[in-house]
């Protein structure tokens, strides 16, 4: 009896320590088409928020691959929450990309929309 809760234990415990762990970053891949930024509060994208919409190539051509955000303060999506003035200065990159048609790898977490880290590069 007392090794069958030794067992449980160990597998109450791993099971604790494996659940808070986030999902790998995605890679987004493609070219910004529009960026809005907004100060209206949702519950989803925080208390302000930057959306960069993203297409398979530039001016807005090609497939659509989605929309990512910038979260602000209290989100409840996953991803890291953005600062007003780093929104600020995001939204600002983004949209210049958008002007140039500039390539852009977002990273996300794991299956969510925040965004995570951002590379531009020349085409």
């Amino acid at each position: 009896m007392k090794r069958a809760s030794l067992v449980v234990s160990a597998v109450m415990m791993s099971v604790g320590f494996a659940t808070p762990a986030l999902a790998a970053p995605i890679a987004v891949n493609g070219y910004v088409c529009a960026a809005t930024y907004t100060r209206q509060p949702n519950l989803t994208y925080g208390q302000g928020y930057v959306v960069v919409q993203v297409y398979t190539a530039a001016n807005c051509t090609g497939s659509f691959v989605g929309n990512y955000y910038y979260l602000g303060a209290s989100a409840a999506s996953a991803g890291y929450q953005y600062s007003e003035a780093e929104r600020l200065g995001l939204f600002e990159r983004a949209t210049q990309a958008a002007t140039q048609g500039t390539r852009v790898t977002l990273y996300v977490e794991g299956a969510g929309v925040g965004i995570l880290d951002t590379t531009y590069r020349g085409n």
